[in-house]
């Protein structure tokens, strides 16, 4: 038993370096995947947009032109 504890006691540093890694790791990812999914949707929204005309150009449509283009800037990012 009081081996085991020394074993632990002897790894302590690199079971603290594993979390801090972790803690570092887990959140870049986490937030990586927020914005590879978040570009999905832009793609998506864009590819939606793609498929109408661009003819007449009411307010409605100086709308739409606006966020399309807002929307392909973010996809290229």
């Amino acid at each position: 038993m009081m081996e085991w504890i020394y074993s632990l006691n002897a790894y302590a540093g690199f079971f603290s370096l594993l979390a801090v890694i972790a803690a570092i790791v887990v959140p870049y990812a986490i937030y990586k995947k927020g914005r590879r999914d978040e570009r999905q949707a832009m793609r998506d929204e864009l590819d939606a947009m793609n498929d109408t005309s661009r003819f007449p150009m009411d307010i409605d449509s100086r709308n739409y032109e606006i966020r399309k283009t807002v929307l392909e800037k973010g996809v290229k990012k």
